[in-house]
């Protein structure tokens, strides 16, 4: 633990010891505990710049890229480096451009691979990672162009690179070059997560099928990207087929599930799972609780936050944003609040997800305070902070406040789409500025959609306005004329808003055309969890 390295800092400033290895000592537990900064401190006070603890830098250096430190702290470092004369060692000079490159300071790791009089192929393979992961493929290919030998994982970087830009067809060409002896499992892994990351899951199988050997990462990304594909069965039937499952396996298979919404297909991966003695971690148990919370089941989210507690599970912001999004969406908003106020850091999502529950549970006047103390953190609001907190102003009927929001859309950096509008639209209609909601509508960027329309129209007809109820119709009229209606919903959708326009025989008329094309409006479902002793029954009713 972090505690005892700092109780041995304290022991040896009392005792005034000057002994370097157990200073270096004291260093590396703090660098084992992400501490990294009081590791610096006491390699720069208490060691003595000599050749003994050389080995120590390195391990600052890796643990400045494990703890995501800033390139300020690397820089400290390389100072250090240079003041002990070791920056120009190559284990020290390598592991420096590693670490400026997983820092993202590229320029800053150039100059270190440029300032080294000895480079060897990691030290190349480590600067080819930064091109690559920085997008800089015309840099990459001049430094792989520019090596003396290339091992492996050379080849598997640079077609990485390629595929993480998009450029698979770039990707593919580099995979048919690279040479046979060179081709590792890590390189067929590569292009066949290439194919999937691209949505191409028949290219991504073929060259699946082909592979001389497997590991976990490639078993997983192809049944995430059957679930992304929308073929569930093909993404059990893919995980079904792995010879030895581990937790990377199970987590691909519990988190398709519950992204598509099998909620109880989730959780009965999850004891499955259990059952085969596999541990979860924070990443399973993130999605454990977007299911109870897609299920509505606050039994079942809080067996879940206690079995997070018993087995000591890591609370990363992954957990804490599934904790409040579970607790708001199964009513327990209070306690939802409670776990968000105790975090000690929050990412957009987390702030997205407590802004969301207040406003969906009607605290307007909570959400948008919320807002505002967002706008003031480091986390900036983004596309589905300010849906949110316009649908706030919208039900708490604050217009002036949702008006001043949507004109600073800029100064967040965020484009308005169409349902920023649709929000815009349903809180001037609701306050009966129907001649502002519809010049909205008129010069809105991208053609408006049904939505839109129908919020227009709904507001027309409560304030009764039946001249602005005419334009809107015609609006939507105008709309469909000349073209096909696309989906179901399409149908369904038009036909109600000819139905509220009392446009009875055009309503009629997409009716009859429903029934042509054989669609039929499906009856809401909703469920009812019934608490029974030693056993729950979910029971689903149609209404």
């Amino acid at each position: 633990m972090a505690n005892r390295a700092r109780q041995l800092h304290a022991v040896y400033l009392t005792s005034g010891s000057r002994e370097p290895d157990k200073w270096a000592h004291l260093v590396r537990e703090y660098a084992s505990h992400s501490s990294l900064r009081e590791a610096a401190l006491v390699y720069a006070r208490n060691l003595p710049r000599r050749t003994h603890h050389q080995p120590l830098l390195p391990v600052l250096l890796k643990a400045a890229v494990a703890s995501r430190a800033e390139p300020g702290l690397g820089r400290s470092l390389h100072a250090e480096a240079v003041k002990s004369a070791f920056a120009r060692d190559l284990l020290v000079g390598t592991t420096l451009v590693s670490m400026y490159c997983k820092c993202g300071a590229l320029a800053d790791a150039r100059r270190a691979f440029d300032e080294m009089p000895e480079r060897n192929v990691v030290t190349c393979n480590a600067l080819l990672a930064g091109y690559a992961a920085a997008g800089d493929m015309d840099g990459a290919l001049a430094l792989f162009g520019g090596m003396p030998s290339w091992t492996s994982v050379t080849w598997a970087t640079l077609i990485r690179g390629f595929a993480e830009k998009g450029d698979i067809a770039e990707a593919r060409r580099w995979f048919e070059a690279t040479p046979p002896g060179m081709r590792t499992v890590v390189t067929w892994t590569v292009v066949v997560h290439g194919y999937v990351a691209a949505g191409d899951m028949e290219t991504a199988r073929e060259l699946f099928d082909r592979m001389p050997a497997r590991n976990a990462f490639v078993w997983s990304s192809m049944v995430t990207g059957y679930f992304k594909a929308g073929d569930a069965e093909e993404a059990r039937a893919v995980f079904d087929r792995i010879p030895a499952r581990n937790l990377v396996n199970w987590n691909a298979l519990i988190a398709g599930y519950a992204q598509i919404g099998c909620i109880e297909k989730a959780l009965e991966a999850f004891h499955s799972m259990l059952e085969e003695r596999v541990k979860p971690d924070e990443f399973t148990m993130a999605s454990v609780l977007s299911a109870c919370a897609q299920l509505g089941s606050l039994e079942q989210g809080k067996q879940m936050h206690e079995f997070i507690n018993r087995k000591h599970i890591r609370k990363n912001h992954f957990v804490m944003n599934g904790l409040v999004d579970m607790y708001a969406k199964c009513g327990d908003l209070a306690y939802a609040r409670y776990i968000f106020d105790i975090m000690r850091w929050r990412n957009t999502e987390c702030w997205n997800s407590m802004i969301s529950a207040l406003a969906s549970h009607g605290q307007s006047d909570e959400a948008l305070r919320l807002f505002f103390q967002m706008e003031r953190s480091e986390q900036k609001p983004n596309a589905i902070t300010l849906l949110a907190v316009l649908g706030a102003c919208t039900h708490g009927g604050f217009v002036d406040e949702g008006l001043r929001i949507f004109k600073k859309f800029h100064v967040y950096g965020v484009e308005a789409r169409v349902e920023h509008y649709g929000c815009l639209v349903d809180l001037l209609g609701r306050a009966g500025k129907l001649k502002e909601a519809y010049e909205i509508v008129k010069n809105m960027p991208e053609e408006p959609n049904e939505v839109i329309w129908g919020a227009l129209l709904g507001a027309c007809r409560v304030h009764g306005d039946a001249e602005m109820s005419r334009w809107v119709s015609d609006e939507i009229h105008r709309l469909h004329s000349g073209r096909a209606l696309s989906n179901d919903a399409e149908y369904i959708m038009l036909s109600n808003l000819m139905a509220a326009s009392e446009r009875w025989e055009q309503a009629e008329y997409v009716r009859r055309k429903m029934a042509r094309h054989g669609i039929e409006k499906t009856p809401g479902c909703s469920s009812l969890e019934i608490d029974i002793p030693e056993c729950q029954v979910y029971a689903g009713s149609r209404q």
